[in-house]
C-alpha cells in the first residue's frame, strides 16, 4: 500500500516510528518540506523512502539531539540533499553543536555518523548552518519555525559534560519547535523531557501559548519525565488537538498503566495515535488498528495477523487545510488510534479520520 497522496494545498506532518526510531516530515505548502530527525528498520531509511516517493527535496534538516533512535537514516537524506555540483541547492541543516574535542563514540554510531556530515556540509557551506538557538526563527515556505529548547544553561551544562566525557542527559539537549502557518500550529516533542531541568516549564517563558496547538508530536515516546499537564491540556481555540506517539520498544514507552504516559495524555483530552506499539518492528500490525486503553493497557498480549510488511508502515499523517476546516488523518499499517474507554464509543472529535486505503 503506498503512501497517500497529498492535498496540494494542505500543510501535512507525517510521522513515523517502527517500534524504535522516530521520524517527522513535515510539508508546508506547496513544496516546502522538512526531516526532523529519522528513523529505520529491515535496511529501510524511512524519510530518504518518503522523500523520494514524494519527489521532495526538504528545505530544512533537523538532528534534534544525539540520540541513535533519532538519528537512523538522517545521513543518507543529507547525503542526497547537498550534491557537491548544487550547493546553492543545499537545505538549512540543524542541530547542537557538539564540543569541540568530544570523546570519540561517546554516543551512538549512527549519530556519530549523522554529526560528523553535518560538520562537513557547515565547513563546506556556512550558510546551511543552523546552531538551533532557543528562540531562533526561520522560514519554511508560507510558515515560520520556532526553537523553543533547549535552555541555554542546562544546553551549556550538558556540552561541558559531552566535552570531557562526564555522562549528561542527551534529552536536555532536545530540540522542541513550534511551527506556525496561517492560524495553524504545530508542536514538535523531541525528547525534551521536563524532569530534570524543568525543560517544558522554561518553553513556556519562551513561547507563554504553547499549549495552543492543532498537533502535538508527544515528547519523549510519551515518558512520565517529559509530560507536563499545560502543554496537554485542550485549550478554547483547538478543543480536540492531535496527539502523535513514536513508541520506544526497548524502553517500554509509552506506558499505559493508570495516569501514566499514554492513559494520562488521553485522559487529559484530545485525539491520540500511536505510529506503533512499544514492541519490536516485525510484530507491528499489517493493518491500522483502533484500540481502547484498556485493551492496551495489556499491549503485550495483543498478537496481529496478518503483521506488517514493511514501509510504508508505522506512520500517522495529518493533512491541515488552508481555511478552518477540520484536519484529515490517515492512519498507516502499524498505526493506532487510542479509544477512551472500553465501550467502543469514539472520543469527539473535529477531524476526519481514515484508515490506510481509504480517501
Amino acid at each position: 500500500m503506498p503512501l497517500p497522496e497529498l492535498a496540494p494545498d494542505h500543510l501535512v506532518v507525517l510521522a513515523f516510528g517502527p517500534g524504535r526510531g522516530e521520524l517527522v516530515l513535515v510539508r508546508v505548502p506547496p513544496d516546502a518540506w522538512m526531516v526532523v530527525d529519522g528513523c529505520s528498520a529491515d535496511r529501510i531509511d524511512y524519510a530518504a523512502a518518503a522523500l523520494s516517493h514524494y519527489d521532495a527535496h526538504p528545505r530544512i534538516v533537523i538532528l534534534t539531539h544525539p540520540h541513535d533512535d533519532h538519528s537512523g537514516g538522517l545521513t543518507s537524506v543529507i547525503e542526497a540533499a547537498t550534491p557537491r555540483d548544487r550547493k546553492e541547492m543545499w537545505p538549512r541543516i540543524g542541530m547542537v553543536p557538539p564540543p569541540g574535542g568530544r570523546p570519540s563514540g561517546f554516543v551512538g554510531g549512527a549519530t556519530e555518523d549523522v554529526i560528523a556530515a553535518i560538520e562537513t556540509r557547515w565547513s563546506e557551506v556556512p550558510s546551511c548552518r543552523w546552531d538551533m538557538i532557543i528562540g531562533d526563527l526561520e522560514p519554511l515556505g508560507e510558515a515560520t519555525l520556532r526553537v523553543v529548547s533547549p535552555r541555554t544553561d542546562l544546553r551549556a551544562e550538558a556540552l561541558r559534560r559531552w566535552g570531557i566525557g562526564q555522562p549528561f542527559n542527551s534529552n536536555i539537549l532536545s530540540t522542541a519547535l513550534l511551527l506556525t502557518w496561517r492560524k495553524r500550529r504545530l508542536l514538535l516533542g523531541s525528547d525534551l523531557v521536563e524532569r530534570p531541568g524543568n525543560g517544558w516549564s522554561h518553553c513556556f517563558e519562551v513561547e507563554p501559548q504553547l499549549g495552543d496547538h492543532d498537533v502535538l508530536k508527544v515528547p519523549h515516546h510519551g515518558s512520565d519525565e517529559a509530560l507536563h499537564d499545560d502543554i496537554l491540556r485542550p485549550g478554547a481555540r483547538v478543543p480536540d488537538p492531535l496527539r502523535i506517539f513514536a513508541p520506544f520498544s526497548t524502553k517500554r514507552l509509552p506506558s499505559f498503566a493508570a495516569g501514566r504516559g499514554a492513559h494520562r495524555v488521553v485522559s487529559l483530552g484530545g485525539t491520540s495515535y500511536l505510529t506503533g506499539l512499544p514492541r519490536r518492528h516485525d510484530q507491528q500490525s499489517g493493518r491500522a488498528e483502533v484500540r481502547t486503553l484498556t485493551e492496551l493497557g495489556a499491549h503485550h498480549k495483543i498478537s496481529f495477523d496478518p503483521t506488517t510488511t514493511g514501509f510504508p508502515d508505522c506512520y500517522v499523517l495529518v493533512s491541515i487545510p488552508p481555511d478552518d476546516g477540520p484536519p484529515t488523518v490517515v492512519q498507516g499499517p502499524g498505526s493506532l488510534r487510542v479509544m477512551r474507554d472500553s465501550s467502543g464509543a469514539a472520543p469527539t472529535t473535529e477531524h476526519t479520520h481514515l484508515l490506510g486505503g481509504e480517501r
